[in-house]
């Protein structure tokens, strides 16, 4: 059984926070950003109707996979809390961050 990620015409959706958000001269495009938190909330939502959702979730844990993408409808900010790990770094905070700014964006 395969996901419904798999088949959507946009993969990409699932990977929100490796798009970069910078346009020439270093800062955030509003425009931008506001794209890809509505792409993550709608890859969410398909996410949440999958089939394969559980076990995504778990492929999503697994180290090599936990800082990058959506996995079973949890952002990677979201799993990387859910594991509570100890482990530190720039990428990781983004991620934590970016899942963060998700939900926060959605509750306006």
């Amino acid at each position: 059984m395969k996901g419904l990620c798999s088949t959507h015409p946009n993969p990409d959706m699932w990977f929100p926070e490796e798009q970069p958000l910078q346009r020439k001269g270093g800062r955030p495009s509003r425009a931008k950003h506001q794209k890809q938190m509505e792409n993550a909330l709608k890859a969410i939502a398909i996410c949440n109707h999958c089939p394969v959702r559980a076990r995504c979730l778990e492929e999503g844990m697994r180290e090599e996979n936990i800082e990058h993408g959506i996995w079973g409808g949890m952002l990677a900010g979201d799993r990387i809390y859910l594991a509570r790990t100890r482990k530190t770094g720039t990428a990781r905070e983004q991620a934590i961050a970016f899942a963060e700014g998700v939900k926060a964006w959605q509750n306006i």
